[in-house]
């Protein structure tokens, strides 16, 4: 956990090499599991006693992917420079000192002059007792906040396990090719499509890689292969804005894993708010700044696909409720991680004590409140798209609850405390690309079918948030005492990005964004009736998902990838059947891991030789 925090760190917040948390699927975590499970083979042929099981190499999958989540590129690499850049940043030109700075808690926050241009800068050190002293107070309190966090967490998605797993049995697509790779990669290996993809998704990445030093040489397009932009130049149709058609192999080969009605939907509701964008443009809306607002309309449908996920879980969790409480008509939970009486506290004790950090911080209970139901809701839509669905990326960049608020009170509605706290909230809502909620819920997946017991599986899930934590926090602040954040292409706007909106919110109050707010409402309903109409018709082909994540930045890069791989998909089981398409799954698989093991190559050379170097994604 230490080594690979040091090095997705490194690769992603230093030198952006690729960002390898920014999808489903960890590539540095699919990397280490790959050889070992080669070495694994080698053991079972030699030394049989010293092999690990297939259950034992997926857990190993689960702690890693666990910790990835802490250091991934929108968690605890956001938290450390935007917690230094105020007091770094603060000068008479933009009244930081009068506008932001009295608004922070001193325990929350990196003040040390010092410490925070040494972060900026880099050329420092964190093993000395005069940084450690400055950043003990910000690292304790946060630390107990993200303990909360993830234990909060880890108690929903107990309450959940059994709905989900067991009695609606939902498929997990994002693990079908880890446990591939723990239970079956002697026959992979065997397969000859299996290697065919390997050396085409392999083969491209190292042609790239070599001409991203010698430019040369020819390029084999992937990223942004054609640019709409180019070509359309003019009104309505430039409002297409930077959409471009990438072809990535490895997110051929994780679509081809989604069912064939969401990677349709995902790729359908991509051009329907593309055409959106062309007829906002057409009829000369310029007045209304954000409209049609397709980022508010993302959240509002992530918080429907949460309240929707509660609402198909509904008898369940009234079975749950009465377990706790000892009523007839409940479950047996003796198999549970704990106890659904302790699930249910733990998660009320999490909720209460994080409102009271941000109460702490200077908002007001009831805000904080509405804030983390809003949260919560987010991770049950996260988790329950990746139990079900498995899109390759989710990320809903920049409309986290803290946006929510801002637009449904205005900036003149909330003084500078309530902002400072929704500032000091951003580096965990910035995007949710590397969700905890949905690692879990697919831990105690992979442990049902590894035949382990979910308490075991909640043991190591423990372990790997005590010592990820810990990993994520020095393999960043190594990094960022190294090499400084200011000046870097990610590191500039994590430390910034929240602190220049405060300030603009502070300096230039604004009533209530209603036309937004109002946005956001449609996406909601939008969503409960997209669900409501999958429920009740099986024809119905229009999935809630791919209208929330159709506007994100993930869906901007993917879609085309998304769309090749459900034609295929689509042509094989219709013409193929069964027996076709189950012999072309070790083809994307080799899709998949020719791309994640050659890429990851390139970034663990930029890391070692401290350079940029070829990315097959970001």
């Amino acid at each position: 956990m230490p080594v690979l925090a040091l090095w997705v760190v490194n690769s992603e917040f230093v030198w952006w090499n690729g960002a390898t948390t920014a999808i489903s699927l960890f590539m540095h975590v699919v990397f280490p599991l790959f050889f070992l499970a080669l070495l694994n083979i080698w053991l079972e042929n030699r030394f049989p006693r010293l092999a690990l099981s297939p259950g034992e190499l997926m857990t190993i999958y689960v702690m890693l992917s666990v910790a990835g989540t802490l250091c991934s590129h929108d968690f605890i690499q956001i938290l450390f420079p935007e917690l230094a850049y105020p007091a770094f940043a603060a000068n008479p030109q933009n009244r930081w000192g009068e506008i932001i700075l009295p608004y922070l808690k001193e325990w929350a926050v990196i003040l040390d002059k010092d410490t925070c241009t040494a972060m900026a800068l880099g050329n420092a050190s964190i093993y000395s007792w005069d940084v450690m002293a400055a950043l003990a107070r910000p690292m304790l309190f946060w630390s107990a906040f993200i303990l909360l966090l993830m234990f909060a967490l880890v108690c929903l998605n107990v309450l959940l396990r059994k709905q989900w797993i067991e009695q609606e049995r939902l498929a997990f697509p994002v693990i079908q090719i880890p446990l591939a790779i723990a239970t079956d990669l002697r026959s992979l290996l065997a397969n000859r499509y299996f290697w065919i993809a390997f050396a085409i998704a392999g083969g491209v990445d190292i042609l790239n890689g070599i001409q991203f030093f010698i430019p040369s040489l020819p390029k084999i397009p992937t990223e942004d292969a054609f640019k709409f932009r180019e070509y359309l130049l003019e009104r309505p149709w430039n409002a297409i804005g930077t959409t471009t058609l990438s072809i990535y192999p490895f997110a051929i080969g994780l679509a081809f894993f989604l069912p064939t009605d969401l990677a349709f939907s995902c790729w359908f509701f991509f051009v329907l708010f593309k055409l959106e964008m062309i007829w906002a443009s057409w009829l000369g809306i310029s007045d209304l700044p954000g409209f049609p607002f397709p980022n508010e309309q993302a959240a509002g449908g992530y918080l429907g696909l949460g309240v929707f996920a509660l609402w198909v879980s509904r008898r369940h969790l009234l079975a749950v409720w009465r377990t706790a409480l000892g009523r007839p008509g409940g479950l047996d939970d003796r198999e549970e991680p704990v106890r659904y009486r302790t699930a249910l506290l733990g998660l009320a004790v999490c909720f209460v004590l994080l409102v009271a950090a941000g109460t702490s911080l200077g908002s007001s209970p009831g805000m904080m409140t509405v804030f983390f139901i809003m949260f919560f809701l987010y991770a049950l839509a996260i988790g329950r798209m990746r139990a079900e669905l498995g899109p390759p990326a989710h990320d809903l960049h920049n409309c986290g609850p803290d946006k929510l608020l801002v637009n449904f009170y205005g900036t003149r509605g909330l003084d500078s405390h309530q902002h400072a706290t929704l500032s000091l909230f951003f580096w965990f809502n910035r995007a949710y690309r590397a969700h905890f909620s949905a690692h879990g819920m697919e831990a105690y997946k992979i442990a049902q079918i590894s035949r382990m017991t979910s308490r075991a599986m909640t043991g190591a899930m423990v372990i790997a948030i005590l010592v990820g934590l810990l990993s994520a926090f020095w393999g960043t602040l190594h990094n960022i005492f190294v090499y400084g954040y200011s000046g870097r292409l990610v590191g500039d706007a994590y430390s910034s990005e929240a602190w220049n909106q405060m300030a603009a919110n502070v300096s230039l109050p604004q009533a209530p964004r209603i036309a937004a707010t109002l946005a956001t409402t449609a996406g909601f309903f939008v969503t409960l009736l997209l669900g409501a109409l999958r429920m009740k018709f099986t024809w119905w082909l229009w999935h809630p998902v791919g209208y929330a994540t159709c506007s994100s930045w993930s869906m901007e890069k993917l879609w085309f990838c998304i769309f090749t791989a459900w034609l295929i998909k689509l042509l094989i089981t219709r013409y193929g059947g069964a027996r076709i398409y189950r012999k072309s799954l070790p083809f994307f698989i080799g899709l998949v891991l020719g791309e994640f093991i050659i890429g990851n190559m390139w970034s663990i050379i930029g890391g070692i030789m401290g350079i940029p170097v070829y990315r097959i994604w970001g």
